[in-house]
C-alpha cells in the first residue's frame, strides 16, 4: 500500500521535475528545492561531506516502507525485496554504469573492504595510494599488508595542485614492476581537492594495474559516467552528497574486472556470473527500506537534474572562497583549478586551532563545519543544494569576528 505521505512525495517530485523545466529563475528554483528539506532554519548546515539531510521525499519513503513491514511482514517484505532491482538500475543509470555492474552496499567502507579483501594480491605486491586517504580505504590495505605482506605506499605532490600533470607524475613516477592496486580518493576527504581520475585510470589500464577508488564524495555532487572514467572499482557513500538514509551505498564494479574480485559476504547465487555485480552484495535479509530510500534520493536528484545540482554546488563553493579569501593569513587547501576543485573548501586560519573555529562557529553563529586533522588544521565546508548565499555571507561574517579575537577555545578530553 502507497501511503499519504508518500504520494506527497512522489507530487512533490513531480512538481520539481515540472519546475526544473519552467522558466522561473534560479533563485526561486532553488527556494522551492530548500523547502524539500526538514533541515533547522535557525541553524546553516555546511557538514554534508560527513552526513546529508534526507529529503522529504527520501524520508517518506523509508519510514512508509518500515510502517509497512511493521504492519505485515509477508508480502510487503517479499514486494521490497523484488523493489531492490529497480533501485540498482537507478543507481546505475545514476552514476553512468549498467545494472550488472552495480553492488548495493552499505556505506563507503564496506564497498572499499570489499573491493582488498577480494583481490588475490601476495607478498610484496605494492597498493599505491595517498598521502591524506580516508581510513574507509587505508584499513582494508593495512589489514592486506599484515595478513598477506601487501606493501602499502603513499604517493605524495605538492598540495594543492593546480595542474593535473603534477598528479599523474607522481604516480608514474611511483609505479614499479611490483605496483599491482591503486588505491585512491576520487576526492581527498580532508582537503576538498579532487583527483584527475580519468587519467590515473588509463595510465593505471596501460600498466596492466587495478584501480579501486573512494568515492564517498562524487555521486550527488558531481554528474558520474563510471564507463567513461574507465575505473576497475569504485565504492561510494549515499548518505554524504545523495541525502539518502545511513546504510545506503553503490559500488560499481566494472563487468570486464569482476572476475579479478573474490566476493567477500556470500549466500546463494555468490558463484553464479550471470548475476553480475548482484553476487557481491548478498546478504539475505536486509534493510530495504533504506534501498527503497536510496532509490527515493536518487528520483530526487534526477528530478532536480544532475548537471544543474553539480553547476550549483560548485558555485555556492567558489562563492563560499571569494568571501573568505580575504581574511588576513587565510591558506585554502583546495585547488582553483575547477579539474581538481568540487564543492568541499578546506582552510587553515593560524594562528587559530581549527577546532576552536568549528566550536564557535557552532556555539556562537549557529553554523555547523567540522575540523580537518592529518597534517593540515583545517576547518572544511561542504556546500551542497540546500544551502544559500546568504548562509556563506553569514560564514564570512563570522569569520571576520573570529580573526578580531572572538574565539572560543574547544572543549578536550
Amino acid at each position: 500500500m502507497v501511503g499519504a505521505a508518500v504520494l506527497g512525495g512522489q507530487r512533490s517530485l513531480a512538481a520539481l521535475t515540472q519546475a526544473s523545466q519552467s522558466g522561473m529563475s534560479d533563485a526561486a528554483f532553488w527556494a522551492r528545492v530548500r523547502d524539500e528539506f526538514l533541515l533547522d532554519k535557525d541553524w546553516t548546515y555546511l557538514n554534508n561531506g560527513t552526513l546529508g539531510p534526507t529529503p522529504k521525499p527520501v524520508y517518506y519513503a523509508l519510514t512508509e516502507r518500515y510502517h509497512d513491514l511493521a504492519q505485515d511482514p509477508g508480502q510487503p517484505n517479499t514486494d521490497q525485496n523484488l523493489a531492490a532491482e529497480d533501485v540498482r538500475r537507478k543507481a546505475a543509470a545514476f552514476v553512468g554504469a549498467d545494472p550488472d555492474e552495480i553492488a548495493l552496499v552499505r556505506n563507503t567502507t564496506e564497498g572499499m573492504n570489499f573491493m582488498l579483501a577480494g583481490l588475490d594480491l601476495k607478498s610484496g605486491d605494492e597498493i599505491l595510494t595517498t598521502f591524506h586517504e580516508h581510513g574507509g580505504g587505508m584499513t582494508p590495505c593495512n589489514l592486506k599488508a599484515k595478513r598477506h605482506g601487501v606493501v602499502v605506499r603513499a604517493v605524495k605532490w605538492p598540495a594543492p595542485a593546480e595542474d593535473p600533470n603534477v598528479i599523474l607524475n607522481a604516480f608514474n613516477d611511483a609505479i614499479t614492476p611490483r605496483t599491482r592496486v591503486f588505491m585512491v580518493s576520487h576526492v581527498m576527504y580532508q582537503s576538498g581537492s579532487m583527483l584527475p581520475l580519468k587519467a590515473l585510470a588509463t595510465l593505471a589500464r596501460s600498466k596492466n594495474i587495478i584501480t579501486a577508488i573512494d568515492g564517498a564524495h562524487p555521486p550527488g555532487m558531481l554528474k558520474m559516467d563510471m564507463h567513461d572514467l574507465g575505473v576497475d572499482y569504485y565504492a561510494s557513500s549515499s548518505h554524504k552528497w545523495l541525502c539518502a538514509p545511513t546504510g545506503a551505498g553503490i559500488l560499481y564494479l566494472r563487468r570486464a574486472s569482476q572476475e579479478q574480485l573474490w566476493p567477500t559476504v556470500v549466500a546463494s547465487g555468490w558463484d553464479d556470473p550471470k548475476r553480475g555485480a548482484a553476487r557481491y552484495d548478498r546478504q539475505s535479509q536486509r534493510a530495504h527500506p533504506i534501498v527503497m530510500a536510496q532509490g527515493a534520493a536518487i528520483d530526487f536528484q534526477s528530478a532536480i537534474g544532475r548537471e544543474r545540482i553539480e553547476s550549483r554546488v560548485r558555485a555556492l563553493c567558489v562563492y563560499a572562497r571569494e568571501k573568505l579569501s580575504g581574511l588576513p593569513g587565510i591558506t585554502f587547501h583546495t585547488s582553483v583549478n575547477p579539474q581538481l576543485s568540487n564543492a568541499l573548501l578546506a582552510f587553515t586560519l593560524p594562528p587559530l586551532k581549527n577546532a576552536d573555529i568549528v566550536h564557535t562557529l557552532k556555539k556562537r553563529h549557529r553554523i555547523w563545519t567540522r575540523t580537518m586533522e592529518y597534517d593540515l588544521n583545517a576547518v572544511r565546508i561542504a556546500t551542497h543544494i540546500y544551502n544559500t548565499e546568504a548562509q556563506l555571507d553569514a560564514l564570512a561574517d563570522a569569520m571576520q569576528d573570529i580573526v578580531k579575537g572572538n574565539v572560543m577555545k574547544a572543549p578536550t578530553g
